[in-house]
């Protein structure tokens, strides 16, 4: 390893958590304006909670709680077979536990919001694969575990490469190059294509 790469691993994690906290703190200044508002659009669209929660499998597999808004109806996770009949724990088009709301804040990702809060508190990164619940990690294979050796992220390297549209292979393979390929430069082009995917040409995203 070169003098540069060496001293790019050295402050690599510091500048990372410099910049989650200062893009995770405008985040939450906006998830603040838009709560009031999103509160009125949820309670009228359906019955349940404005926030949801959910246990997630975080770095080195220690869980945490992943907050989002609810995008789906109350009694949701008890039709969770509709996913589990697909042979893969993607979300798929026209998913009947969807609402209608939660159609439009899942186009622009408005639904994830809440987890600006998780990177405050250190739980995830901006950048890095998406945290999967427990069931899902026990149906990765043995190498793919390597996913959870950094934090997992609002936005990763799968989600500007095809998002739903990629399959579990596919989505693994695109988690653990960024694993293997992490520098400033990578985390620079996702969070820029990210914006390209999400408000231009939302590929893969339902």
């Amino acid at each position: 390893m070169n003098e540069q790469k060496r001293k790019t691993r050295i402050y690599y994690p510091f500048f990372k958590r410099m910049t989650d906290i200062i893009v995770a703190s405008f985040g939450m200044i906006a998830f603040l304006i838009l709560l009031p508002f999103l509160t009125i659009l949820i309670k009228r669209d359906s019955k349940g909670p404005v926030i949801y929660s959910q246990e997630r499998i975080g770095k080195n597999g220690i869980p945490f709680r992943l907050y989002k808004f609810r995008t789906m109806y109350d009694d949701a996770e008890e039709a969770e077979t509709i996913v589990k009949e697909t042979g893969t724990f993607v979300q798929t088009k026209d998913d009947p536990r969807v609402t209608e709301l939660g159609k439009k804040l899942r186009k622009y990702s408005l639904d994830e919001f809440p987890q600006m809060y998780n990177i405050l508190k250190g739980e995830m990164s901006f950048i890095g694969p998406r945290p999967f619940i427990r069931s899902e990690i026990e149906m990765l294979e043995q190498h793919h575990l390597r996913r959870l050796s950094i934090k997992p992220g609002l936005t990763g390297f799968a989600q500007i490469s095809g998002r739903n549209d990629l399959s579990l292979d596919e989505r693994m393979e695109k988690d653990l190059f960024y694993v293997d390929n992490i520098t400033v430069l990578n985390d620079m082009y996702i969070f820029f294509k990210t914006i390209f995917v999400v408000f231009i040409t939302r590929e893969g995203v339902y």
